[in-house]
């Protein structure tokens, strides 16, 4: 949940506190990463200082940067002290690495960062231990120099790290009251330039937070609306983007095959993928999935059957431009969700330099022996890939 300071002040806010700590005690694993826009401005403006801001990002100067910390650590403590006083262990702490924005398009972002990694395993120990993590826009790089960041980006990588269920994005404003797809979303976007820059910006991380695998992503009012409502039921108040993870996944057809040979190119080049033909991918067509948009094609992956029930994931390439929207992710899962109901028996890969984003999808390595008897026959020693297996 990411929870504007503007609320903080709001008599509503305890009711807000008091829901939070009921789903908690039932068991929904909680993070909260509270806004702090509100609170920024505050303490700039007691010491006369303002800021600048560039699409709607603040530009953080060496200045102003301490007293941005003291209030987003404020406002993180604020809301600690509300779940104390609801008999709920809540904790903060500075697990989020961050990197310098620099200089973008002539515009110097300062002491303003980006989000570079998130402490994943100290965070899901505290969720085990029955503890609410709180974690400020504030991150640090390796030398220990803090950035200001958005809580916005920050709520949603979570999404990146963790398997989400469903996303928050909590204030005083209800969103656009409607329940949208992400084609939905993407089309407001691209429809309405002029949107505010808080619309825009909720709009945008949500599309990114389905890409990443979340079912829901709700945008409300902290006052009006009922958090326990928004969890239990498909539909509430407020605005709501949803997507199915294989929402634009589809078997692949002739016409595809140009272009699904264009974005196996560059891992080609790169010695990622072997190189196939059209005649190749043709003579097996029927193995190869396609992610589209509007008639173009973004990724593809191919499942290759071998004797006693064993599968192959192949051909795993995404276009350059959706490289971080969580689609290859989406298309090796769909894969393997298609292995398990062809009642695969072993489901296998190759792959030479990218088995590091395969441990992260739940491939751990194998050896020769784990290849069917005909793929062992055909194995390139020369190209020496990695062989990964996954449990189906």
């Amino acid at each position: 949940m990411k929870i504007e300071d503007s609320l903080l002040d709001n008599p509503a806010f305890p009711v807000l506190v008091r829901d939070i700590a009921e789903l908690h005690n039932v068991g929904i694993k909680i993070i909260i990463v509270p806004g702090t826009r509100k609170s920024i401005d505050r303490q700039l403006a007691a010491y006369g200082l303002k800021s600048e801001f560039k699409d709607g990002i603040r530009l953080t100067s060496e200045d102003a940067l301490p007293l941005v910390e003291q209030a987003s650590l404020g406002a993180a403590q604020r809301i600690l002290s509300h779940l104390t006083a609801n008999g709920i262990n809540g904790i903060q702490g500075n697990w989020v690495q961050a990197r310098s924005t620099g200089v973008v398009n002539g515009v110097d972002y300062m002491r303003t960062g980006k989000i570079e990694r998130i402490e994943k395993s100290i965070i899901e120990k505290l969720l085990q231990e029955g503890f609410i993590p709180i974690l400020p826009p504030i991150g640090w790089n390796k030398l220990g120099h803090a950035y200001n960041i958005s809580s916005t980006e920050l709520a949603t990588e979570f999404s990146h790290y963790f398997s989400v269920g469903k996303l928050f994005f909590i204030g005083e404003e209800d969103g656009l009251n409607s329940a949208l797809d992400i084609n939905q979303a993407a089309e407001i976007l691209k429809k309405h330039k002029k949107l505010p820059f808080a619309q825009r910006e909720y709009l945008e991380n949500a599309i990114r937070a389905c890409r990443y695998g979340v079912k829901r992503v709700h945008w409300l009012s902290g006052i009006a609306a009922s958090i326990l409502q928004e969890v239990f039921s498909s539909r509430g108040s407020g605005t709501m983007v949803y997507a199915n993870e294989y929402w634009n996944l589809r078997p692949a057809a002739i016409n595809d095959i140009p272009d699904m040979l264009r974005i196996m190119q560059s891992y080609v080049e790169r010695k990622l993928l072997v190189s196939r033909s059209q005649e190749d991918i043709e003579a097996k067509l029927s193995d190869y999935v396609v992610y589209a948009v509007d008639s173009a094609i973004h990724a593809c992956g191919a499942l290759h059957a071998y004797e006693n029930k064993c599968f192959e994931v192949a051909a795993i390439a995404v276009g350059a431009n959706y490289r971080d929207a969580g689609i290859g992710e989406a298309v090796v899962n769909f894969l393997i969700e298609k292995a398990k109901k062809l009642k695969a028996k072993k489901l296998f890969l190759l792959t030479t330099q990218a088995s590091d984003w395969f441990y992260t999808l739940g491939f751990k390595n194998g050896t020769i022996n784990d290849l069917p008897k005909s793929k062992r026959e055909t194995y390139n020693h020369s190209r020496n890939s990695k062989i990964m297996v996954i449990e189906v």
